[in-house]
């Protein structure tokens, strides 16, 4: 990122820091001064997660479903700029002589998709594109549930609602098996 951008940021943030302060006297000294700093570090550390090399590995005659559960993920409503986390289920099944990832990189994609305001639909489809594209399978699914916090702290005030999304990608030799694949992968994922 340029300097003039960074001052721009960081002017932006300290703005709305001093608007929110004049207007509800939320700020001590201290915090008018250093937390506008600190939400701008948050930002480019939470940014910095999207920068990863995506291994994989090349396999033959492997024919099983690839499953990781429970990869927790933290995100931010793109309408209220609030967080919205949970857990994210990932299942694919390798072409024969195709490609497994490191594990580690399924939940360094997680992150990357994460890491960025949006809708927990469409983080949801953008992690099934990255893993498809880079892994080329047969077949992908994700599973996310979050807990919004534009929900449970502002509007209806639901603490425990818990939305849920999915998403798949195919290939289309496995077309007239995806319903029984979707099933399998479920029924791994525990859901």
């Amino acid at each position: 990122m340029e300097k003039n951008s960074e001052n721009t940021l960081q002017e932006s943030i300290k703005t709305l820091v001093y608007n929110l302060h004049n207007e509800y006297g939320w700020f001590n000294e201290e915090e008018l001064e250093n937390t506008p700093k600190r939400i701008e570090n948050f930002y480019r550390e939470w940014y910095g997660t999207r920068n990863f090399t995506f291994t994989k590995f090349k396999v033959s005659g492997h024919e099983s479903m690839v499953i990781m559960k429970n990869i927790s993920f933290y995100s931010m409503c793109s309408h209220h700029l609030l967080p919205f986390f949970g857990t994210i289920n990932v299942a694919y099944l390798p072409k024969p002589s195709g490609y497994i990832a490191g594990v580690s990189k399924l939940v360094r994609a997680v992150n990357k998709i994460a890491s960025k305001p949006q809708l927990q639909e469409s983080m949801t489809s953008e992690i099934v594109d990255l893993l498809y594209d880079n892994l080329n399978p047969l077949f992908v699914m994700i599973t996310a549930k979050g807990q919004h916090m534009c929900m449970m702290m502002r509007g209806v005030k639901q603490e425990s609602a818990t939305m849920v999304t999915s998403s798949v990608k195919y290939s289309g030799i496995v077309r007239t098996e995806l319903e029984s694949l979707k099933n399998e992968a479920l029924k791994m994922m525990g859901e």
